[in-house]
């Protein structure tokens, strides 16, 4: 017996971390199908499966009843007579609905599930998923256990989302926290006198999306855990771009990675460039959209280029997304493309890993226009430009006389230049017994060595042609 025992544990069985989360949501709310459920993650742990409670989900169905009973009183009472399962626990979210009767603030079991989870120090992360509920509103005792499993030793993500009102007492001696995101926040009270967030441990990545920033900034700049943030995700709108920036000059000197997504409505004539220098910034993607075409020198697309300038006298920055937004109406050619075009070729960002360059617009039923993606892109900018010109030639690549005998019948073309060792895909998955594809020419920079490449049973390079611009 004991050699089988041996036998399943040399097996390691591996289940993904989010089964458990995906079981809970479809188990019916009764204690006991959650029990044996329970039951059967103890067999599926007897086979070295330590994840099988590493992630749970506490929430209702909107279509439910007031009555119904929500999986965190089943999942209390099961614990009970379970109570291995708490031990197991490492990310609870709890989700309240948008539509419907919200079940946060009445459930009286709550509390005692996330004080026992406090209890427990295991838990890594915590995410508040509200629709309408504001931090006072919500009970005491709920209020009280959620403050003890902030203050776990182990914590080291928080996520509050969808909060109408949320204050910064609720941080007090968050000393383990590394990871902290707010979204859709509609009020955040902080006091200038209000010292709870000395009470923090070092913030490493912080991300702010949906919601002003402006108290949220000033509380940051006046707390020191956020002295050596290193990966920042913020969305900001033109009225926020000086509070950016005063966050921007108070981390500049660790700032690792940053994803900055502006959102514009209206740009204004006058609104302040930005000149920051992060010396020590590796990642950047920067979501610009641009709503009117580029005739002087005070709309988004110039403050984006000024801002990309700042960056380029550093030889840090080896990840650089750009999201270029157009609405219908905006011409993408009457935009300054030369200035992105020697941003871009300047020789300082020959440190360049990465490159993505989207461009596409605004409208939902529109397709992106253009993205290129290149790993070895870094090769060209010393030397070359690169400015992408849109070319609407589409061209027939014939195969209609293929081998008698193809062992690999799914096709590939791709568009290769020079020794670029990763081209670019122009058609894929598709059946080469077809006959013929039609594939339409990207947008590349001006060349006369580009070759296009067959793949399926082997490779099949055509002549050497031209690529140029309209």
């Amino acid at each position: 017996m004991s050699d089988f025992a041996e036998f399943k544990v040399d097996l390691q069985v591996r289940l993904p971390p989010e089964l458990p989360l995906v079981i809970l949501h479809h188990l019916r709310f009764d204690r006991n199908a959650l029990r044996q459920f329970c039951l059967v993650s103890r067999q599926l742990r007897s086979l070295s499966q330590p994840f099988i409670f590493e992630h749970i989900s506490v929430g209702t169905q909107a279509t439910r009843q007031i009555k119904s009973r929500s999986p965190c009183s089943s999942l209390y009472e099961t614990r009970c007579e379970s109570p291995h399962i708490v031990t197991h626990i490492r990310h609870v979210d709890i989700v309240s609905p948008r539509l419907g009767p919200t079940w946060i603030a009445r459930e009286s079991t709550l509390p005692l599930l996330l004080t026992l989870l406090a209890d427990a120090e295991i838990v890594r992360t915590f995410r508040l998923r509200c629709s309408s509920e504001s931090w006072g509103d919500l009970p005491l005792e709920l209020q009280h256990s959620i403050q003890l499993l902030l203050k776990s030793p182990s914590l080291r993500n928080l996520d509050f989302s969808g909060v109408v009102r949320l204050t910064t007492d609720i941080f007090k001696y968050c000393r383990s926290v590394e990871r902290l995101k707010f979204s859709k926040i509609i009020v955040f009270d902080w006091d200038l006198e209000d010292r709870s967030g000395e009470c923090f441990g070092t913030i490493e990545s912080f991300t702010s999306l949906d919601m002003h920033v402006v108290d949220v900034v000033a509380w940051m700049i006046a707390t020191p855990s956020f002295r050596t943030l290193r990966d920042l995700r913020i969305a900001v709108t033109h009225d926020e771009v000086n509070a950016l920036q005063n966050l921007l000059r108070h981390v500049s000197g660790t700032l690792e990675s940053l994803s900055l997504q502006l959102i514009i409505w209206y740009w204004p004539k006058g609104a302040p460039t930005c000149s920051i220098s992060l010396p020590s910034l590796r990642s950047l993607r920067l979501s610009v959209g641009i709503t009117k075409p580029c005739c002087d020198d005070d709309d988004i697309f110039h403050w984006a280029i000024c801002f990309l300038l700042e960056q380029h006298r550093y030889k840090a920055l080896q990840h650089l997304t750009l999201d270029l937004r157009f609405d219908d109406a905006s011409d993408p050619h009457a935009h300054k493309w030369s200035e992105l075009d020697s941003a871009l070729s300047d020789f300082m960002f020959s440190a360049l890993k990465t490159l993505v360059v989207t461009l596409f617009p605004m409208y939902p039923e529109a397709e992106p226009v253009a993205r290129l993606v290149g790993d070895e892109l870094p090769r060209l900018l010393p030397w070359t430009r690169l400015v992408r010109r849109p070319t609407s030639q589409r061209h027939l690549v014939d195969n209609s006389n293929p081998p008698k005998q193809v062992t690999n019948k799914i096709g590939r073309i791709m568009l290769h230049k020079g020794d670029l060792t990763t081209p670019v895909i122009l058609a894929d998955n598709f059946s080469i017994l077809l006959g013929h594809i039609e594939v339409t020419v990207p947008w590349v920079e001006d060349g006369s060595d580009y070759q296009i490449v067959l793949f399926g049973d082997s490779g099949n390079f055509s002549p050497l042609f031209t690529i140029s611009g309209p």
